[in-house]
């Protein structure tokens, strides 16, 4: 179902952005809002390749930077590496064909992880993504969780509604200076367990 941003997960356990809105949030300097609302920041090892892989791209070096000082110990914005089949899948094939590419792989990889490690748990979600390929992912994998997601644009609006910025318009207006493509749509997708799966 559909939701607005207001009715959002209060606190997520977990926090998982594809590579557009981390490369969003480091152009706002915006980043530490993901600990700032949730618990656990999960990068898998697709989307860590998309943001880094190429040192050039806007944002690479910074965000590489964020990910290195939040997998240290005592780290107070902590990140977690998770490696997916369909990040190993890559590796294999770039064994064999160096600039193999593979079409959604952020989007499959992290929502292959929420089915491996959040499905039919008791730990809510949050997936950040400009698109709505991660919402039909979901349905046709049938994983069962607590998970919202949503644009950048709607987290900016559900960061302002919890008092931790003073406006998101603000902030947008950075991300749109720096990336004028950027998703402009307030887009939440809400799924909740089913009832006899919570019991």
């Amino acid at each position: 179902m559909s939701q607005p941003a207001g009715l959002a997960i209060e606190r997520p356990d977990i926090i998982i952005p594809d590579a557009g809105p981390l490369i969003h949030l480091a152009q706002a300097d915006a980043l530490h809002l993901l600990h700032d609302i949730g618990g656990a920041v999960i990068i898998v090892d697709m989307v860590r390749l998309e943001l880094t892989q190429d040192l050039a791209k806007p944002e690479a070096l910074r965000l590489q930077a964020w990910i290195e000082q939040g997998l240290q110990p005592g780290s107070n914005q902590p990140v977690r590496l998770e490696t997916t089949e369909t990040g190993a899948a890559l590796y294999l094939a770039r064994l064999v064909k160096p600039d193999f590419t593979m079409r959604n792989g952020g989007e499959t990889a992290m929502v292959q992880w929420l089915g491996d490690k959040v499905a039919g748990s008791s730990r809510p979600a949050l997936v950040l993504c400009e698109n709505g390929k991660i919402p039909k992912m979901v349905r046709r994998e049938a994983i069962d969780c607590d998970i919202d997601v949503m644009t950048t644009r709607a987290f900016l609006a559900l960061a302002e509604k919890r008092g931790l910025i003073a406006s998101a318009n603000d902030i947008w207006l950075r991300m749109i200076a720096a990336s004028p493509a950027t998703n402009p749509d307030i887009e939440v997708w809400s799924q909740r367990r089913r009832p006899e799966a919570s019991a």
